[in-house]
């Protein structure tokens, strides 16, 4: 499996869907998802659909997993594409410039190569498992002669703002959830939530935030950010029931993993 072949598959396919949506945002047509209270547009299904087929064209043995379309393609090799085409819908919507494209790819389990794409700023983070993570502007042609990204730092969990991010069926009256909040938002400077993980992962990887802290949150959005990071240089740490996951600078994680757990 040519890893970087993939990532440059990844980066074209999620520019071209994060152009898309940038260019069709005040004619989206809009529908409710799910039980009414999400939403999604023809960008989502659109761009979702178009990098599905360029995946299976150039991959026609691998499992997609979908945000709109679910399971689609082989569900018998070890490859599997996981694919957000929209991710931040609802700040689409509302024309909040804060939404962008997650792409991983994993085998089995393990995501080996990830994807993602700030769609306003067309800021675009990539990584491939055990080479780095790396950052392509604007003009670049490729992802194979971007500049690294490197996360490091320290300071005082009080000085800083981190992210947190939830899953679609975490309710309001979600115990741990709740307590998980309040704790974050007496213990740090600023909880951030932007409900569009791609946004909080470039945040992350660009030194605006100390971590994300991600709970009960959709695997598509969420290990391939995780990948992103920590090949950048952060840290991350799961709960035991896996429903926690924290991602950030080496400190802040061991900060927040003291506060999240006493």
């Amino acid at each position: 499996m040519d890893l970087q072949r993939a990532a440059d598959l990844a980066i074209a396919l999620a520019r071209e869907a994060g152009d898309v949506a940038v260019a069709e945002r005040t004619t989206a047509r809009i529908d409710a998802k799910g039980d009414g209270a999400d939403l999604v547009t023809h960008v989502d299904r659109e761009t979702e659909r178009r990098i599905v087929e360029a995946l299976r064209r150039a991959y026609p043995e691998h499992a997609i997993l979908g945000e709109e379309g679910g399971e689609q393609g082989s569900d018998e090799g070890e490859y599997r594409w996981l694919i957000d085409p929209l991710d931040g819908t609802h700040n689409y919507v509302l024309g909040l410039d804060v939404y962008g494209v997650c792409i991983t790819l994993c085998q089995r389990d393990r995501p080996v190569m990830a994807v993602v794409h700030d769609s306003p700023r067309r800021r675009t983070f990539w990584a491939i498992e055990g080479s780095g993570a790396f950052t392509a502007g604007d003009s670049d042609e490729s992802g194979s002669t971007a500049p690294r990204v490197v996360i490091e730092g320290a300071g005082a969990l009080a000085h800083e703002t981190v992210a947190f991010t939830q899953g679609y069926d975490v309710g309001h009256d979600d115990p741990r959830r709740n307590e998980l909040f309040d704790r974050l938002e007496r213990g740090t400077k600023r909880v951030l939530r932007s409900w569009a993980p791609s946004s909080d992962w470039a945040l992350l990887v660009t030194g605006g935030l100390g971590a994300l802290v991600a709970y009960r949150n959709e695997i598509w959005d969420l290990v391939g950010g995780a990948l992103i990071a920590t090949e950048g240089g952060a840290a991350s740490w799961t709960s035991a029931d896996g429903a926690l996951v924290i991602v950030g600078r080496p400190d802040v994680v061991t900060a927040l993993r003291e506060l999240v757990t006493r």
